[in-house]
């Protein structure tokens, strides 16, 4: 098979490889994984692009085929559908205001941080021993800014655990300087002297000669095909030169790669949904439940390598303290969650929030939050909520409702967020005051009301909450409803 046969061959196995991944893709998408769609729509563009390639042969060149993303992205689903409780994929975070990472993986429900490195091992230890080079960050300081940039974005008021994780392996010196940082760093490790390095000044540069050399033919391949305009950044942050090539024992950088926007802290809702959580959805900040029927169902693929890598996932955060938002307290009591499921009602959305609770006891959900944790809730929260008890409740929901309020520490309201969360639209004071309160006492919210939380996030505070599905007071509308 001559040279031009070699080059079509492999374009199709390529092309075969990245349908695979769309599959993979779709399972996560179908999960409500952050980014799944947007890593699909990346997968597509370098199917587009080998497609264009095999159409137009004479155009076709090995290093099309070689350059395309296809690996990364490859390597980047493994890894999520490898850990645990994945949230996110290709997320971007904000420093500051101003620049932004990109987390290639979101893992342990948003307390991992991962990023997913494929490069060359050598050219790695290259960029990182010269300190950098043509404006493109070694992976020590790429680590520093991943850093900072966890400590700005808190997951139940801890920041979350950086990992940087190397799927074509890692300098032994490189993978030390990024743990004493306090990265986490999984691959396999390779001993310095193993590297084979050039016999390079340590913080030397290529002569002007070579650099010419290199800048014709970066020049050649961009009158080509412009094939990596939806490369993801290594680095993780937009419009950074990515792709290392190891060409005559110095670095060569081609295909600039380009990060995305739109990032968002709110739970996606069902597309009928009001406003209320239809289904145990979490924020950024959330814990693993016990309740299985409430966790992703997606698949959790093993990676098949013969020396496969055990994914440690971060210590579990002791939350000791919830605080209770009203929904939670009426969701609580509720004859609906006490045994009252099998009733078709009058009212369309108590029937619809009884066969949600025939599917999703939320009382299991609450009691698995509740456990061997401090309760407390704000005093404007507790007297609106036995104000509507004592308005529509019946005696065993007002029966409940006391020994409730009875587990509580009462605490006076805070409006921590007045300055930060502005009122209207579905915005209320009360559930601001709630929210506050519970972060000047780091606390853990327990609430169904999606819209303050997507609210508080577009106007950009992040808050730690706990979602569960809403429920009404319905005793007394049993009598008037069909019982199943």
């Amino acid at each position: 098979m001559d040279t031009k046969g070699k080059v079509e061959e492999l374009a199709l196995l390529k092309v075969a490889e990245a349908q695979t991944l769309i599959d993979i893709t779709e399972g996560l998408e179908k999960n409500h994984v952050k980014g799944a769609h947007k890593l699909k729509k990346r997968i597509k563009a370098e199917i587009r692009f080998l497609e264009k390639g095999l159409q137009k042969e004479s155009e076709l060149k090995l290093d099309h085929v070689l350059c395309s993303n296809l690996g990364q992205l490859g390597a980047m689903l493994e890894v999520a559908t490898t850990v645990p409780n994945v949230t996110g994929i290709l997320q971007p975070f904000s420093i500051s205001g101003c620049d932004k990472i990109v987390v290639d993986v979101v893992a342990d429900s948003g307390k991992q941080w991962i990023k997913v490195i494929m490069r060359n091992p050598k050219a790695l230890h290259l960029l990182y021993i010269s300190g950098g080079r043509n404006g493109t960050k070694p992976l020590d300081e790429v680590a520093d800014d991943f850093l900072t940039c966890a400590d700005q974005h808190l997951v139940f008021y801890s920041a979350p655990k950086v990992v940087f994780w190397f799927s074509s392996g890692v300098s032994e010196g490189l993978a030390t300087a990024l743990e004493e940082r306090g990265v986490q760093v999984i691959g396999q490790r390779i001993l310095d002297h193993q590297l084979g390095l050039p016999d390079l000044p340590l913080y030397g540069f290529d002569s002007e000669e070579d650099e010419e050399e290199e800048e014709e033919e970066e020049e050649e391949e961009e009158e080509d095909y412009d094939s990596c305009s939806s490369n993801q950044g290594d680095e993780g942050f937009q419009d950074k030169k990515s792709l290392h090539k190891e060409k005559n024992g110095k670095l060569a950088i081609h295909c600039v790669g380009s990060n995305e926007s739109g990032y968002s802290t709110s739970p996606p809702l069902s597309p009928d949904d009001d406003g209320e959580v239809t289904k145990c959805q979490f924020s950024t900040t959330h814990i693993p439940l016990t309740d299985p029927s409430l966790h992703s169902d997606c698949h959790q693929q093993k990676s098949q390598n013969e020396n496969s890598i055990e994914v440690p996932t971060s210590k579990e955060e002791i939350v000791r303290k919830l605080n209770l938002d009203v929904t939670a307290m009426i969701a609580y009591v509720s004859s609906t969650a006490n045994g009252g499921a099998n009733f078709v009602f009058k009212e369309k959305l108590l029937s619809q929030q009884a066969k949600w609770e025939r599917k999703y006891p939320v009382k299991e959900t609450l009691e698995a939050y509740f456990k061997g944790r401090e309760l407390m809730a704000c005093q404007e929260a507790v007297d609106h909520f036995m104000s509507i008890i004592g308005n529509i409740g019946g005696p065993e929901e007002q029966s409940r409702a006391k020994d409730l309020v009875a587990r509580l520490t009462v605490v006076p309201g805070s409006d921590f967020l007045k300055d930060k969360v502005q009122l209207g639209g579905k915005v209320r004071e009360l559930a601001r005051m709630v929210f506050g309160t519970g972060h000047v006492h780091r606390a853990i919210t327990v609430s169904s009301n999606g819209n303050f939380v997507r609210s508080a996030a577009q106007q950009g505070v992040n808050l730690a909450v706990l979602f569960h599905q809403a429920r009404a007071l319905t005793e007394i509308r049993e009598c008037t409803a069909s019982s199943l």
